[in-house]
């Protein structure tokens, strides 16, 4: 014992009584520590008795009512079965959407959508609503009193297709002057994700193309499709370019396709050579691909 108090005085620098407390300390310490895995042990290796448990769950079991039998139903009749737990989710108050099939916290979410001006109008509309899947949709498909997005919304049928051609239209915006609410409105983009495509656009100075979008962190290619099916490119953008012959090294390597290592080398040889003529003369200086020289050209300008 006299050794190890030596140790512990030679190692810590303690004094006699901070020996003791720490001799006293330790093996408490290892006891707590130990115990839990110890614990965890001995009761995995226990045998649970759940036969309660599951005669409990039984009696539960039995005491549902059995399901409709839906294969009875003739095709005639599946309107009427639709009308009863039908719903317009524009009106429908929180139980009889509950009653319909849509969970508590989705009704709520509806409900408070519709407090805060929110709209739907198509059935598509409602996959806006966070948490409420594309498998839940399908299941509430025939319920939702709303046009189905396929076929507009008209009397008469002969202008249908025209109506529903404004009107995919009218939906469809801009990608490089859309908004965050523009983009929160496409299923799968929240508020950071909206966020990340428009710093991202404006890093970049504009998409010139909207397999663009593939690039921005974190955007699912599933969301991007959405995005590139509800957006369009204007035929007259032009995006915001860099003058390579003005822009110091860190305008330069801010931009996402300019690394650090490129904006060196286009500043550097502006200083040995002069301005660049064009733009076309920077293939003389960035050792990269022509695809990777292709991304660059429409950010960049050789003016004076």
């Amino acid at each position: 014992m006299n050794g190890l108090r030596k140790i512990i005085r030679d190692i810590f620098g303690f004094s006699g009584n901070e020996i003791n407390g720490f001799l006293i300390l330790l093996p408490l310490i290892t006891v707590v520590v130990c115990s839990e895995p110890l614990y965890r042990q001995w009761i995995s290796a226990r045998d649970v008795d759940w036969s309660e448990e599951h005669a409990f769950l039984d009696s539960l079991v039995a005491s549902w009512p059995d399901p409709p039998v839906t294969s009875e139903v003739a095709f005639g009749d599946l309107d009427t079965l639709t009308r009863v737990s039908a719903f317009d989710p524009n009106t429908a108050p929180v139980p009889t959407m509950v009653a319909s099939g849509v969970p508590v916290h989705l009704a709520n979410r509806i409900a408070a959508y519709r407090q805060k001006g929110g709209h739907f109008r198509i059935k598509q509309d409602l996959l806006r609503i966070y948490g409420l899947d594309s498998a839940l949709y399908r299941q509430l498909f025939l319920q939702i009193q709303l046009p189905s997005g396929r076929e507009a919304p008209v009397a008469h049928r002969a202008g249908a297709s025209r109506t529903t051609v404004l009107q995919e239209k009218e939906r469809r915006f801009d990608i490089n002057t859309a908004d965050t609410v523009a983009l929160k409105a496409v299923y799968g983009i929240g508020s950071r994700l909206a966020q990340r495509i428009v710093r991202f656009r404006d890093a970049l100075g504009g998409f010139v193309n909207d397999h663009q979008l593939y690039e921005v962190y974190g955007l699912d290619s599933v969301v991007v499709d959405r995005l590139r099916k509800v957006s369009y490119i204007a035929r007259d953008f032009t995006p915001k370019k860099l003058n390579i012959n003005t822009a110091n090294e860190e305008d330069l390597a801010r931009h996402p396709y300019i690394s650090r290592k490129m904006a060196q080398r286009i500043t550097a040889y502006r200083f040995q050579h002069g301005a660049f003529p064009d733009t076309g003369a920077v293939r003389n200086v960035l050792v990269v691909s022509d695809d990777e020289l292709e991304r660059i050209l429409p950010y960049i300008a050789a003016g004076n």
